[in-house]
């Protein structure tokens, strides 16, 4: 039985998949139906395409943080089920989002103890999840195409989108549709801008005020035809929108309207974005296996992590969340199942 207010045992060991994973005894053999169709030896897909990708090492210092005990899985479930996201309440409180349906929202003290189960079953498959300055939590949904927005206690405030309709957002039409909604950030006077497009049809950033009410919407898609998985959003002090092209390893920034000011062509993939109090951008870098603290010109100024299996690696680091006094890192990891915490050294 699950025991809130308690620290949870440690769950089990995460599933190892792709290059690295530690040797196995043999399966018994599958039923094979048909022929058998190898992976292309130019995949570069998952954990196990990271030798073909070549991870780049950032030429700066490492970060000065370790890696902690972190919070586990719920008493009586398998473990995490990919941790997508995680976020601070203004109380210091950890908001843990994964893709489990009764435990899809939880929320951990300080010191890592489960204190509650927040909505089971708010969505079907949750991509992006942050916290508003009020505390509100935002939720996007995949596989559904809407945005939940729900206060601390749960209760929803706010759905954008038609749940189970995927489509360009049309408010001549009525059509007020997402594909693949993936995240969301805030601007400086409270609009809410939700990136689109994990490879579908109809990249593109969308933007709201604050009650929810369409403002406007720009496309994100390559020149080329190729697909654009928009997979980050962030909006800076001054207004900039970063949108973060996942795979081209590409920072597209743009004005509040859409309006085109720069790109930044980085060497790792860009998977999460995260502004702290601060005003510093972090990125996470997905199963390339690291942080990384920028600068706004998109220069790594440090660096932590490496790819990999193990308590202190990253299958894929999803998004992050620093407390406001920069000394506690969160990540959220979506192949090993489990959230990694770092406290820093100095």
């Amino acid at each position: 039985m699950t025991d809130y207010g308690a620290f949870q045992p440690p769950g089990p060991a995460a599933t190892p998949y792709g290059l690295g994973a530690p040797a196995q005894a043999a399966p018994p053999p599958a039923t094979v139906y048909g022929t058998p169709v190898p992976p292309r030896a130019e995949s570069t897909l998952g954990a196990a395409g990271a030798m073909q990708r070549g991870i780049f090492i950032p030429d700066a210092p490492k970060l000065p943080y370790r890696f902690v005990a972190a919070p586990q899985p719920p008493r009586g479930t398998a473990g995490f089920a990919n941790v997508n996201g995680v976020g601070l309440l203004k109380s210091g409180r950890l908001i843990v989002n994964q893709r489990m349906p009764m435990f899809q929202l939880m929320e951990y003290d300080a010191q890592g103890r489960l204190t509650r189960s927040i909505d089971p079953n708010l969505v079907s498959r949750p991509h992006g999840m942050r916290v508003d300055p009020d505390d509100n939590i935002w939720v996007t949904d995949q596989q559904c195409n809407i945005v939940v927005k729900v206060d601390p206690s749960g209760e929803v405030l706010l759905t954008l989108g038609t749940r189970g309709q995927a489509g360009t957002w049309d408010e001549t039409k009525g059509a007020h549709l997402f594909n693949q909604p993936t995240d969301v950030a805030f601007g400086p006077r409270g609009d809410v801008f939700v990136a689109t497009g994990h490879g579908g049809p109809d990249p593109r950033v969308l933007r709201f005020d604050k009650s929810g009410k369409y403002i406007t919407s720009w496309s994100l898609k390559h020149e080329d035809g190729s697909s654009a998985v928009i997979h980050t959003l962030v909006v800076n002090s001054r207004g900039e929108v970063w949108a973060g092209d996942r795979e081209v390893k590409k920072m597209r920034i743009f004005d509040s309207n859409g309006k085109p000011l720069r790109e930044i062509q980085m060497k790792n993939l860009i998977c999460g974005l995260f502004i702290d109090a601060k005003g510093q951008l972090w990125m996470t870098t997905g199963q390339d296996g690291m942080i990384q603290r920028l600068d706004w010109n998109g220069k790594v100024l440090g660096w932590i992590g490496v790819e990999g299996f193990g308590a202190e690696e990253f299958g894929e680091a999803h998004y992050m969340t620093v407390s406001p006094d920069g000394r506690t890192i969160y990540v959220g990891d979506t192949v090993n199942n489990d959230i990694k915490k770092l406290e820093r050294t100095n």
